[in-house]
């Protein structure tokens, strides 16, 4: 796989910002430290013997583009997983599995290439992900076309997943077997794909976001910009 590219996956396209974090929701299994205010996370501080998932604290909204970058300075081992799961995701296994995908609650790419979901695995990538070397990956999900897409070093892949389901929340998941594995959360947002959202980021970096309340705007907007 190509390293680290100087031009971002999001230069030529309009985003606003996202607030979720990693989420330790299991901690009496729990295999994982979460730092720099639960963006980075590490895998298996000493030793390995067992499979962990860590999703977001709050499922990704109902509608729209949503897209994050995740960076692992190095892969190895059997399984480092990338993809998105529904709050029934098993959590952890005691061997090492690709855990995200294992059945209908979860769809996940493994870093030897592989696309996982009901337990069943499908080709994805020419090849895996180059071990011992840093690599990018970028998730998009379409939550109105219910498509999940992934991007590798800033290379668009295509799309991975389709016909994900709509009665149910997704979440952002990473899993990993590797000992002392870390994964950090570098970017997280809404894609604007429409005139209203593209003024909502306008109005945001403007000046008027500092003095919201005293501007003449509707109730419905001044409630969305101070979300």
């Amino acid at each position: 796989m190509c390293h680290l590219k100087s031009e971002h996956y999001l230069k030529t396209k309009n985003c606003l910002h996202s607030h979720w974090k990693w989420s330790q929701t299991n901690k009496f299994h729990s295999t994982t430290i979460l730092l720099d205010d639960n963006k980075q996370i590490l895998f298996h501080p000493r030793t390995s013997s067992s499979t962990q998932v860590i999703i977001a604290d709050r499922p990704l909204p109902l509608n729209g583009k949503h897209y994050w970058e995740i960076f692992v300075p190095s892969v190895y081992g059997t399984s480092i997983m990338f993809g998105i799961a529904t709050n029934e995701q098993q959590m952890f296994s005691s061997t090492f599995t690709n855990l995200i995908g294992i059945d209908q609650h979860g769809w996940g790419l493994s870093h030897h290439g592989l696309l996982w979901h009901n337990g069943i695995s499908y080709s994805y990538l020419s090849q895996s992900m180059e071990p011992l070397r840093p690599v990018l990956i970028g998730l998009e999900f379409d939550a109105d076309a219910r498509t999940l897409s992934y991007i590798i070093n800033n290379q668009s892949m295509g799309i991975a997943f389709r016909c994900i389901p709509t009665n149910v929340l997704i979440y952002p998941a990473v899993s990993s077997t590797s000992a002392q594995s870390t994964m950090i959360l570098k970017h997280c947002c809404k894609i604007c794909s429409s005139l209203r959202e593209h003024c909502l980021k306008l109005i945001k970096s403007s000046k008027l976001r500092d003095n919201i309340n005293n501007q003449l705007l509707p109730r419905h907007l001044i409630e969305q910009l101070i979300k």
